[in-house]
């Protein structure tokens, strides 16, 4: 544990250093909170909208531990609901993580008079325009190419697509669809074999029919679909039916798990659940909701698991909770091999407190069984922090409003793929600079534990000059000494370019390069998307 004091000393350096920084400006606007209340496919939505100072292509953090996890553009808006996107690099994110905005300033008083009736006179607008067009979705064209260097195995190209469709009251009846299918073909590069293997694949994240009965918050859909209020169920292909309320919600769903590998249709492996919520006004002040509800899966007649849950989240301009506990019921063979009757299962747990725009406090516990995750991403740094998330883990943050922010975390791992480990983070990023929009983000963790000890240190540097396109450069460095063996050495570098053109076109190109052990490949990437 010899690092600790010299972690120690750089935070103590960096807070020194940017304290001048940190300090309150008088002209600061406080942060705003909400959080994700619904996860489809890759849309990320929010119960928060232009009536909280929202604009379409505002940006958004998603906080998780103190740190930010994620970063959201907004692409569709109501007065008080969002729909947005995660920019690059992808995250996993869930219902329920915690999201910071900054609200335009409010105007003055003589003003709201015609501003409410701009806003009137906009969302009259933007009525018609969803009436003549209720579909909402995209459409896009992808293609990766893996190079690895010469000599090495794994080059492949794959070119894919990808259709993603919303729709609400289509021609002014009850009904709805969602959609989201991607299809890729796989061509993999083999030295000496006259003709290359490739492989076919098509996974569908939705598929489901929806029917609203008017405005009383009675909603029945059918097909595959995403348990929104049951986050822990994940998909399923089956039936589920919603009652929602100002102040409450209730809702039962039964339908199958997809096939693990191939994402098909599967009745192996059945699935039914129910729950009820007692949830806040939507954008109070202090948003809360609590959610309690139980699920059973079965595999034939057999028990596969049986458990209750519980979810508590409350987010505001000062303290944001998440919590979550899962309590398994052991019948039959489980309760053999359990020896109790019941097993508390999946614990977590974090809250932040901001006693000021300039300071906030975090910490949390988590104990969750590793899931299928929702992730087409993976770089270094996300499969180190997955190895070491079990655990506890706390710290500080200090902010300078639109600018400049420091973190300093400590967690003790235990239980997950990375073994009893103990680790101390510094994390550091400036935004907003020059008229470019010039950003600066760095991280430095050193870590020991039972199996390795090393340490790991990214970092990034992107613009967005113009507002609709943004360059990030990004890269890093991973050394690990495991337990009685040499240390080795993981660097990685990569550059992105996202390019929006008008409110439709959307273009991405990105290269990767990563190296382990004196051999590397080389990953070039590029996407083109089309919205309506």
């Amino acid at each position: 544990m010899t690092h600790r004091p010299r972690a120690l000393r750089i935070a103590l350096a960096l807070v020194v250093a940017w304290w001048p920084a940190l300090l309150p400006a008088q002209d600061a606007i406080a942060p705003a909170w909400s959080r994700i209340t619904y996860i489809s496919g890759t849309t990320i939505y929010l119960e928060v909208g232009s009536k909280d100072g929202l604009t379409e292509r505002s940006t958004l953090d998603v906080v998780r531990g103190g740190a930010v996890v994620a970063r959201l553009r907004v692409t569709a808006l109501s007065s008080s609901r969002a729909a947005c996107e995660v920019l690059p690099p992808p995250a996993e994110l869930a219902v329920g993580d915690s999201v910071r905005f900054v609200a335009e300033k409010t105007a003055p008083a003589a003003a709201v008079g015609a501003a409410s009736a701009t806003s009137r006179a906009v969302s009259t607008a933007e009525a018609r325009r969803r009436r003549g067009s209720p579909l909402r979705g995209r459409v896009g064209l992808r293609y990766l190419v893996v190079a690895p260097d010469a000599g090495a195995p794994g080059g492949l190209t794959q070119p894919a697509y990808d259709l993603r469709l919303d729709g609400e009251r289509l021609g002014g009846t009850g009904f709805g669809i969602s959609a989201d299918v991607r299809a890729q073909r796989t061509q993999y590069a083999t030295a000496g074999a006259s003709a290359s293997p490739s492989a076919n694949s098509t996974r569908v994240y939705q598929a489901a029919l929806a029917w609203y009965a008017g405005t009383s918050g009675l909603r029945f859909a059918a097909g595959r679909q995403l348990a929104g209020a049951l986050s822990s169920v994940g998909l399923f292909d089956g039936l589920s039916g919603d009652y929602d309320r100002l102040h409450w919600g209730t809702g039962v769903f039964a339908g199958t798990q997809p096939d693990v590998a191939s994402f098909g249709l599967s009745g192996r492996v059945r699935e039914y659940g129910l729950y009820g919520q007692w949830h806040t006004r939507a954008a109070a002040s202090q948003s809360a909701a609590l959610t309690l509800g139980g699920v059973g899966s079965y595999v034939g007649s057999a028990i596969d698991r049986e458990y209750a849950f519980a979810r508590f989240t409350s987010n505001g301009p000062r303290l944001s909770v998440y919590a979550t506990q899962e309590l398994d019921f052991n019948r039959g063979w489980k309760r053999s091999v359990e020896q109790a009757a019941t097993t508390p299962t999946a614990t977590f747990a974090s809250i932040q407190f901001t006693p000021t725009h300039a300071v906030a406090l975090f910490g949390g516990f988590d104990n969750r069984r590793s899931v299928r995750l929702y992730r087409d991403y993976l770089d270094p740094e996300i499969a180190f922090d997955d190895a070491f998330r079990e655990g506890t883990w706390g710290g500080i943050t200090f902010a300078a409003p639109r600018y400049a922010r420091l973190s300093i975390d400590r967690r003790d791992s235990r239980g997950g793929a990375g073994g009893t480990a103990g680790s101390t983070t510094v994390t550091g990023s400036v935004s907003g600079l020059t008229r470019a929009r010039l950003g600066l983000r760095a991280r430095a963790t050193t870590f020991a534990g039972t199996q390795s000890s090393g340490t790991l240190m990214s970092g990034a540097v992107d613009v967005d000059p113009w507002g609709f396109l943004r360059l990030e450069a990004n890269g890093g460095a991973r050394t690990t000494t495991p337990l009685g063996a040499a240390a080795t050495r993981l660097t990685w570098w990569g550059v992105d370019a996202d390019i929006g053109i008008g409110r439709s076109l959307y273009l991405m190109l990105s290269t990767y390069r990563e190296q382990d052990a004196g051999r590397g490949s080389l990953q070039t990437y590029a996407s083109i998307s089309w919205r309506f």
